[in-house]
């Protein structure tokens, strides 16, 4: 129960008669590079500036005590106030946010304001972030934020806040929606456990929140998503359905808010029909897989040893496409193993199982992870700026790959992928067989006018022969009740979203490969030969 959730700040902050009012900024960072599985495009279609924002803002704003007025801003919907100066300043970082982070950090310290970084970059590059911020909460802010929060009234702010042990979760307070320009996102992050039991080389999930899975009570879940701002909702957490018991509870318990829901999860998911049957109909209409790989060598060599040999992928990816679930199947190129020819392995694969959408990344090694470690022993990171860090700029010297090889695959490869002749073909064999009949959420009038007049426009007063041909079949298959509607309109909002953004990467091809050209070199195993 809600009412059950102790309030840590109670205790570190004992009533007194009168308390100082301090105004506090929660912010995440301009990204200045933005790769198309973030639907940015989408966003835009549906009127907002953004699918969704990081849920450490809210999260944080609602672990803060009552005397602090707090604004929360994400700098990709709105544009922060710079003539007012705060009393404490909280910045989540990412290393594809960090260098905006510090502009912003160095801006309000000037100012006379104190700066706490939070996040997984400053979380793991701790002395280099010192260098721009008074303080860093490490980790989890559960706890740590608060006494942080005490220190600052106190004068007395430590420069690093952190804990080997790892939090109950039993309960969590709920995010302050109310601080948060709703109306500028389409969906909002809900969290049901934390931890990973796996320790792959290139994630920073069990390093920031352990091995050992932590559950909320579902009722406490349950409670959060009834307030929420928006019916469609993202479990952010990176395999919802690992503890299929508690998965399994849960659908049960959020079927009958009408909600429209998407998750990350395994593979190993489609083992279980009932667990499918009970997402389908508790409103999921999306999963993201982590593929990463299609070659077992570089599954090995990354440590992913829970994803089977790439032989069991199909039948389960068919299961999964059986029960009206899209998979958003997600890649990773760049391994050691690797050559250019995965991109191709990549592209066949999607065409054989019928994934229409594919989130393709170029290897990236995230400070804390394993991979970093080894690749800066072996001086593999690539001398770039970090903010190229969004999964589709190429950041190590690669084995068996130049840098501006594996750039050039990697922007002809997601050309490609969204095609509309590409678009169209997985349609014909994804849902010809009305798998995807079940109506999912209600879409306000207005803005079913506006998404109707988008793909009239795009779809139908088009010179293209393909989105023609793309259109009329999904209209044929609405038509013949073999799609829900929704789930047709989506489909094609959400091809056209991706085109849209990775033709504007092609608008700055020239401009990418210069970038990359600075610091390309030769293929590490040349490098290493020579040597």
């Amino acid at each position: 129960m809600l009412s059950g959730i102790i309030n840590r700040s109670s205790f570190l902050y004992p009533k007194l008669k009168t308390k100082k009012k301090y105004i506090l900024y929660l912010i995440s960072p301009h990204q200045k590079y933005i790769n198309y599985p973030a639907h940015v495009k989408l966003a835009k279609m549906f009127g907002k500036k953004r699918l969704m924002i990081p849920l450490a803002l809210p999260t944080v704003a609602g672990l803060t005590p009552d005397h602090y007025d707090i604004h929360i801003f994400d700098e990709d919907i709105e544009t922060l106030p710079f003539k007012r100066i705060p009393d404490i300043v909280g910045i989540t970082t990412l290393a594809a946010t960090i260098t905006r982070a510090y502009e912003l950090a160095d801006h309000y310290r000037a100012k006379g304001a104190k700066v706490v970084f939070g996040g997984p970059y400053a979380s793991f590059m701790t002395e280099e972030a010192l260098h721009h911020a008074d303080s860093i909460v490490v980790g989890e802010a559960e706890g740590l934020w608060e006494e942080c929060l005490l220190d600052f009234e106190k004068g007395d702010m430590k420069p690093v806040y952190m804990t080997d042990e790892c939090r109950s979760y039993n309960t969590q307070k709920l995010p302050r929606w109310d601080l948060i320009k709703t109306r500028k996102i389409f969906q909002v992050a809900i969290q049901t456990s934390r931890g990973c039991p796996f320790n792959c080389d290139f994630c920073l999930v069990s390093k920031m929140f352990g091995r050992k899975m932590r559950y909320r009570e579902i009722e406490n879940v349950v409670e959060e998503i009834k307030v929420a701002p928006s019916k469609y909702i993202f479990f952010v957490d990176d395999n919802l359905t690992i503890n299929k018991k508690y998965a399994k509870e849960l659908m049960k318990a959020i079927k009958p808010l009408g909600i429209s829901w998407g998750c990350m999860c395994s593979i190993d998911v489609a083992t279980d029909d009932e667990l499918l049957q009970l997402m389908a109909e508790s409103g999921c209409f999306n999963i993201l897989i982590g593929f990463e790989s299609l070659n077992p060598a570089s599954l090995d060599e990354t440590n992913k040893l829970h994803n089977k040999a790439a032989t069991i992928y199909e039948p389960a990816i068919r299961k999964i496409h059986s029960h009206g679930i899209h998979i958003n199947a997600s890649f990773v190129v760049g391994f050691d193993n690797d050559t250019l020819q995965e991109f191709d392995n990549i592209f066949d694969f999607s065409m054989l199982t019928n994934m229409p959408s594919v989130n393709l990344h170029l290897l990236a090694a995230p400070p804390g992870s394993e991979i970093h470690k080894k690749y800066q022993l072996e001086g593999r990171l690539a001398d770039c700026k970090p903010e190229l860090g969004s999964g589709h700029f190429p950041t190590l010297h690669y084995m068996n790959m130049s840098q501006i090889e594996l750039f050039d695959q990697y922007m002809e490869t997601i050309r490609r992928l969204y095609s509309f002749e590409t678009a169209r073909i997985k349609a014909e064999n994804l849902f010809s067989d009305g798998a995807f009949i079940r109506k999912g959420g209600d879409i306000p009038a207005l803005l079913k006018a506006r998404l109707s007049w988008i793909l009239f426009k795009e779809f139908v007063l088009t010179t293209d022969p393909e989105r023609k041909k793309l259109f009329r079949f999904i209209f044929s298959l609405i038509m013949t009740k073999k799609i829900a509607i929704d789930k047709g309109f989506s489909y094609l909002l959400s091809m056209l979203s991706c085109h849209r953004q990775i033709a504007e990467h092609q608008k700055h091809m020239k401009e990418y490969r210069e970038m990359v050209l600075a610091y390309s070199s030769e293929p590490w195993n040349t490098h290493r030969n020579a040597s």
